[in-house]
Parts: C-alpha cells; sequence; structure tokens
C-alpha cells in the first residue's frame, strides 16, 4: 500500500507542467456544501462553524484520510484494551460466575458404592464440606467438522448441580436446564466440533460407540466439558455411572486450611488425588498475563499510527493553506485564533474518525480474540464500557498532541512573505 501510493503521488507529479510545480499551490476554491442547503441549520451557524464546515469539505481527500486515520487509530487502540478485557476476565467468569467448587477428589475405580458413600459421610462430617459425586471421563467425540478431546461429567445429583456449576447462554445469560433427552456442551467445543443445538455427536466409550443429541450449549471458558444427566447416562450405558470424583465446596480458602485438608483427604483409602481450584486460577492468571505484551505492542501501533498520520495531514494541511492562513492575520486574527480555526476541524475529524473507528475495532477485535485462542481456553468476547471511553480519550490525546506540536509552526507564518506575488 505504501509502495503504491510512492508511485501515484510520483507519477502526478512527473507529468505536471514545470512552471506549474514552481509556483505555490493555490487554494481549492470554495463550494457550497449540503449544510448551506438545510437553511434552518446553516443559519444557527456562527460565522467560525460555517467556515470550518467548508473548509472541512473543500480538502475531501484529506477529510478521508483523516477520517480513516483516526478510525484505525480507534480500532487498534480498542482491539488492544478489548483484548485486556478478553483475557484477564478468563479466570474470573470461569471460578467464580460459573463453577462454585474449591477442589476436586479422584477416587479410585474399585471403590464400591457403599465406601463411597462412607467417604462422602466422613468429609462432610469432619471437615465441614458440601460434597457432590461425579463421574468424568475424557473421550474422543467428533462432530461434523472435526474430532476433540472432551471430559465427559455426569453428576450424581441434579437437585445439587447448580449449588457447583452455572449453566447459562453467554450471549444473553439465560439459564439452562439439564435435559434427559440430550447433553449440554460447552461452547468451545461446540464450535471445534461445528455442531449446534439440535445436532448429533458420536463418542466410543468401552468399546461402545455412542451417538448423543447436543440439547443444550452453555457458557464456559476453560476445557472441553459434555454434561449427562444420570437417567441419559443409564439408558444409554444400561447402569449407574461409576462415580469417580467429588466436587467439594467450603468457604475457607486459605492456604492453610487447604494445606490441611488435602492432608486428610490423602491418608483415607481409595483417595487417588486432591486438586484444588486456586493453583488452577494461578496457572490461569499466569498464563494469560503473558499475553498482555500483545497488548502493549497493539496500543504502541496505534499511537505512533495515529501520530504519523496526523502529523503529515496537519503539516500539509497548514502547507497548502500557508497564504489563506496569512490572509487571516492581516485581516487581525490572533495566532490563538487561526490556531483554532485549524484545529477545530481535526478535532472534528478526530470524533468523525472514533466513530467509524468504535466499528472497526469490534471488528477486528472480534477476529484477533478468536484468532490468538488456545485449544483449552475461549477469551470473553466483551469489551467492558469504559474500554470504549478510554479508547476514544486515548485517540483524542494524540490528536491534542500533535495540535500542541504544530501550533508553533502557523505562529512562524510571516505575513508579508506568503502574500509576496511569485514572479
Amino acid at each position: 500500500c505504501t509502495g503504491l501510493a510512492a508511485v501515484f503521488a510520483s507519477y502526478s507529479l512527473a507529468h505536471a507542467k514545470p512552471a506549474q510545480i514552481m509556483r505555490p499551490q493555490s487554494p481549492k476554491p470554495g463550494k457550497r456544501v449540503l449544510a448551506e442547503r438545510i437553511p434552518f441549520l446553516w443559519k444557527r451557524l456562527s460565522f467560525n462553524q460555517k467556515t470550518t464546515v467548508r473548509n472541512m469539505f473543500r480538502y475531501k481527500k484529506r477529510l478521508f484520510m483523516t477520517v480513516i486515520g483516526v478510525a484505525g487509530c480507534m480500532g487498534l487502540v480498542l482491539v488492544g484494551l478489548g483484548l485486556h478485557d478478553s483475557i484477564t476476565v478468563v479466570a474470573d467468569k470461569q471460578f467464580e460466575e460459573l463453577t462454585h467448587y474449591q477442589a476436586t477428589v479422584s477416587l479410585s475405580d474399585s471403590l464400591s458404592e457403599q465406601q463411597r458413600s462412607q467417604l462422602i459421610e466422613d468429609i462432610t462430617q469432619t471437615q465441614g464440606v458440601d460434597v457432590l459425586a461425579v463421574y468424568q471421563k475424557a473421550v474422543e467425540v467428533q462432530g461434523k467438522d472435526s474430532t476433540q478431546t472432551v471430559t465427559v461429567v455426569v453428576p450424581q445429583s441434579l437437585q445439587s448441580i447448580k449449588k457447583y456449576f452455572t449453566f447459562r447462554q453467554r450471549t444473553n445469560g439465560k439459564s439452562l436446564e439439564y435435559s434427559s433427552s440430550g447433553v449440554m456442551l460447552s461452547e468451545k467445543t461446540a464450535k471445534t466440533l461445528g455442531v449446534s443445538v439440535g445436532d448429533t455427536v458420536t463418542f466410543q466409550d468401552n468399546s461402545q460407540r455412542v451417538t448423543v443429541k447436543v440439547d443444550a450449549v452453555f457458557e464456559n471458558y476453560i476445557g472441553h466439558y459434555m454434561f449427562f444427566s444420570p437417567t441419559l447416562y443409564a439408558d444409554i450405558f444400561g447402569g449407574e455411572a461409576n462415580y469417580n470424583q467429588l466436587l467439594l465446596r467450603y468457604s475457607d480458602t486459605s492456604d492453610e486450611f487447604q494445606t490441611q485438608l488435602g492432608t486428610a483427604l490423602l491418608s483415607k483409602n481409595n483417595v487417588n488425588g486432591v486438586a484444588f481450584v486456586s493453583t488452577t486460577v494461578e496457572w490461569a492468571d499466569e498464563t494469560l498475563k503473558s499475553l498482555n505484551s500483545i497488548v502493549l505492542i497493539v496500543l504502541a501501533a496505534a499511537a505512533l499510527l495515529a501520530l504519523v498520520v496526523l502529523y503529515n495531514l496537519n503539516s500539509i494541511n497548514i502547507a497548502e493553506r500557508k497564504r489563506e492562513l496569512a490572509t487571516l492575520k492581516v485581516l487581525g486574527f490572533y495566532d490563538s485564533e487561526v490556531a483554532a480555526n485549524v484545529f477545530r476541524e481535526n478535532v472534528i475529524l478526530t470524533v468523525i474518525g472514533i466513530v467509524f473507528g468504535i466499528g472497526l475495532g469490534v471488528i477486528l477485535h472480534s477476529y484477533v480474540i478468536q484468532s490468538i485462542e488456545v485449544d483449552l481456553i475461549m477469551f470473553s468476547r466483551n469489551i467492558i464500557w469504559s474500554s470504549y471511553l478510554l479508547g476514544a480519550a486515548i485517540t483524542l490525546a494524540f490528536s491534542a498532541i500533535i495540535n500542541l506540536v504544530m501550533y508553533p509552526a502557523l505562529k512562524k507564518i510571516d505575513m508579508i512573505e506568503s502574500l509576496k506575488s511569485v514572479e
């Protein structure tokens, strides 16, 4: 793009007449603008406002270049801030809003139902925690587009599952209920497999090939999950699931309590391991923080884009209108008034560019956030409202910096030299 712009500019200059090139470029004549054809609006504008509107539309190329440049800057800033919003909230959304247990306990496969019930009773009474038994197993699930390793989850009690999980749709927050006719898939899993509600998926379990219908797709950010109701699992496999995991809920999440709890659980027979959610949260935070460098790179690129585009366009603007601005000084305008006349246009075009940049940023953010996702993690798709305000403020700040930098150039315009005729 840069090369083509240079070629076209050189081609245009090379075909111009030498005598025309040696003379200062004449300012473009003013034309009637659309606002003038609306008397109700035009009559209410002051002289300076009318001048600003006419000047903006007199140089249409510069108008579009400024709007596009500022929109690109705003779009990049919004992408950077949106990446931060999408990345940093993953752990909080997953482990505070969607899953509500603090630890998992892996049980031996040889554990009988009676032994499991006794173990749950011991944990509940001695440790003062709530317990839910679930069956978990990793299987290869085949969808329309691909195959994905998914964790099958079957809770022992549907009445208690809501204390441990929140099942909802991401787009509208609508709650989802367990169904005995199909399974619930996590959103990233459904997207990877290329399926939606009403489609079917197939998996192999204990030499038995099973096809089930997808009844719901729920919001989830870490891991791939497929939830069965106990009734559906029993209908398909002809018996109750072998519940090999315990989910624990408790209020005391201090290191001392969790260390004591882990030691007590591991001392029991048929307990293979204990995993604490706090450890997973720390891992997720550390992993996702490493992506913050991308945010800084994008913001730096946006800053450079804004500074280069706005500086060059302002320089061209002043150079093309040098005689016009000198005339304003001769007519008695102070330097600050001449600068305000120019910078007012820049501010208006910057605001227009910001509006277009918001739409561009939303589209770019959606594309980028899906491109950088890893297999096990789905990032949030939302940009918080404060990022829109901060992005607009940053873009306006870039414009203000350029206006301050260009102010000395306006003060240096010599009225006499600028108004001299060219021989």
